[in-house]
């Protein structure tokens, strides 16, 4: 009988998801467990999982970045000026070392990779980090802040050209922020389309939380 305890509720959960097998062998379970056993497992079923470190790197920043920035291993002209910056990479513009690329510079996928993560810790996080209330975020309210960073830049906050969002921030005006964030999309240009969509990504991103 020992030998059945190595059974996987999760894969079994996930296999007869949606089934009335799953309802009757929830009921059984939920029958057969003592109550205290089940109060716990509520209230860690309920639990809101802790804020991830302050300093960590968002992973829903980087996936929303790698889907709006997409990965270019040769160096190519900004697409809104046609020239300057030169990117490269998941749209970095500067080498770690902070030099500048120029045209003809190209890079591996692990260098483009680990740039995205170093500049993102490095030159994005400090400034995100000093924005009230970082601390409480979650993951998918840091990643948006991080991908909006990462496209308009990381002292955003604060800023002249950045006034409504900054209050939305400044206040705690949570519910505000996606519709704050999609004010920033450069309307009438030859990106606001690309720039809609991503602003719609991260308003998302932060209302999944």
């Amino acid at each position: 009988m020992r030998k059945n305890m190595s059974i996987n509720f999760k894969d079994a959960l996930k296999y007869f998801k949606g089934t009335a097998q799953e309802k009757k062998a929830l009921n059984y379970l939920q029958s057969k467990l003592p109550e205290d056993v089940l109060v716990e497992f509520e209230r860690l079923w309920k639990e809101k999982p802790p804020a991830p470190p302050a300093d960590a790197v968002p992973e829903s920043g980087l996936k929303l970045i790698k889907e709006f920035e997409g990965c270019h291993l040769s160096a190519y002209p900004d697409p809104l000026t046609g020239g300057l910056p030169i990117t490269i990479g998941w749209g970095s513009t500067r080498r770690a070392d902070g030099s500048h690329f120029q045209m003809g510079d190209t890079l591996t996928q692990e260098e483009a990779d680990n740039l995205l993560i170093e500049q993102c810790k490095n030159e994005f996080l400090p400034a995100l980090q000093k924005i009230p209330h970082w601390g409480e975020m979650s993951d998918g309210q840091r990643g948006a802040l991080l991908s909006f960073a990462y496209n308009l830049g990381a002292g955003f906050y604060g800023g002249n050209d950045f006034n409504t969002i900054t209050k939305r921030l400044k206040n705690k005006e949570w519910d505000l922020v996606p519709d704050a964030l999609y004010l920033y999309r450069n309307p009438g240009s030859n990106v606001e389309a690309g720039l809609a969509r991503r602003r719609k990504a991260e308003g998302e991103a932060w209302k999944k939380g």
